[in-house]
């Protein structure tokens, strides 16, 4: 059995400023100590050709042994990992502030609004990886259940493995994002979707709301269209190519993959 992490929970640069918390995993396919492959994101699209997460620091040696060590916790000792994460999570480190968020509106939702203006502390689910299995997808609800005072979220390309657990608890809150193999499934207009523009300005042609001052603001606008600019990696602004990500499913002849 693999060694276990003693924190599960870490704070990359850019969620620090926002107090949140957040549990990776590896992107996409990863090799396995048996030397098995992995899929870490069944339905992976257009994403994997992009995606943030295979560029830069997540590729240095460390961090992507401390991602795979994860992975291994959850697969070897699912109920192991569960309960570690749940008292992580019920620790006092993660009780409300007492100060409210500053996030530039105030939601109708009012399990939202609550805790907005308790300021409760929150939990990015996957800043790499996705919800692999339902066995894993039903752990992360257990572990919401039992600490309702936190606010959990994940963008996720599982768009029929969520909708088959819905109702989730009230503060899990989920953002399926373009890319993915299910894009199909989804409406813009009904289901809060995120999508990643070349720039600020074709975000907001396009009629979505730019998230870029707090990742919470992707969860807590009034709004179903969550625009993100793409991160400035020439590799992958050469793939997008001036597309958006839901954008880059749709090729014409000839384009190579």
């Amino acid at each position: 059995m693999s060694d276990r992490p003693k924190t599960l929970l870490t704070q990359n640069s850019e969620l620090r400023k926002a107090g949140v918390y957040n549990w990776t995993l590896p992107a996409f396919v990863v090799t396995l100590p048996n030397g098995e492959r992995f899929n870490c994101c069944p339905n992976a699209g257009s994403c994997a050709r992009v995606c943030y997460a295979r560029f830069g620091t997540y590729r240095f040696s460390n961090v992507a042994q401390r991602h795979l060590q994860n992975l291994l916790y959850v697969l070897e000792d699912l109920e192991g990992w569960e309960a570690q994460m749940t008292a992580e999570v019920d620790h006092r480190r993660f009780r409300a502030t007492g100060k409210a968020h500053r996030l530039f509106h105030d939601p109708t939702d009012h399990w939202l609004h609550t805790w907005i203006q308790a300021g409760g502390k929150a939990v990015r689910i996957h800043d790499a990886g996705d919800f692999f299995n339902r066995d894993y997808l039903d752990a992360w609800c257990r572990i919401a259940d039992r600490t309702r005072h936190v606010l959990f979220y994940a963008y996720t390309k599982e768009v029929t493995l969520i909708r088959e657990a819905s109702p989730l608890p009230r503060n899990l809150r989920i953002v399926f994002s373009f890319g993915g193999r299910e894009d199909h499934l989804l409406d813009d207009s009904v289901d809060r979707c995120a999508d990643v523009f070349p720039t600020l300005d074709d975000l907001e042609n396009a009629g979505y709301s730019d998230q870029e001052a707090n990742d919470l603001l992707a969860v807590t606008m009034p709004t179903t269209r969550i625009g993100i600019v793409a991160n400035n990696i020439p590799t992958a602004n050469k793939r997008f190519n001036g597309k958006t990500m839901r954008r880059m499913l749709v090729r014409t002849e000839g384009e190579p993959e």
